[in-house]
């Protein structure tokens, strides 16, 4: 890893090799305080480092401006990052979508708290419709353990209960002791 100058206060999130930037490719990596690309020459050697503050992403109505773009030309999708004095993009491998959507949420999270409210970004690998699914028969299966005197845990029902995950601070919520998978950083949360 090339010498990245972080500040005191800086720690790096995420890193990704392998990342287009123009026609260019680059080590990405997302500090809670900037965007670092890094320009290797054939030989491994460090061309240029630049530093993009994450201060200067623009942020509209509590919505941080970084989407998931269309695919260019070449296959590649791509994140956009809106900054006040202009438009960065960086090209992620076609299969990479569930990626993209963690580096969004992790720039959102780092400057609104919050991970991204973008529709696509939320449920990228989601089918349409699954989580309705998934409710009804949780509440059908619910109705017959009710009406054949099956409870969970001896008697006891389970609480629903919202914490924030381990790994980025996303809210989770659940039955109170159950085990989910953050679906930003993929991090294993007892609730």
């Amino acid at each position: 890893m090339p010498n990245l100058n972080l500040q005191l206060n800086e720690s790096i999130i995420l890193q990704k090799d392998a990342v287009r930037h123009g026609n260019e490719m680059v080590e990405l990596y997302l500090t809670n305080l900037n965007i670092i690309y890094v320009l290797k020459g054939v030989f491994g050697n460090v061309k240029k480092i630049q530093k993009l503050p994450l201060n200067q992403i623009k942020v509209v109505n509590g919505r941080v401006q970084a989407f998931l773009g269309n695919e260019s030309k070449n296959g590649w999708l791509q994140l956009q990052l809106y900054f006040i004095n202009g438009v960065e993009i960086f090209g992620f491998p076609n299969k990479e979508r569930r990626e993209i959507s963690t580096w969004i949420n992790n720039i959102s999270q780092i400057l609104t708290g919050e991970a991204s409210q973008d529709a696509t970004v939320k449920n990228i690998m989601a089918i349409p419709g699954t989580e309705y699914i998934a409710e009804t028969m949780k509440d059908t299966i619910g109705v017959f353990k009710d009406k054949f005197g099956i409870n969970n845990k001896g008697n006891q029902k389970l609480e629903n209960v919202t914490v924030k995950c381990i790994g980025c601070m996303a809210p989770l919520s659940g039955k109170k002791g159950q085990t989910v998978r953050c679906k930003y950083c993929d991090t294993d949360n007892t609730l």
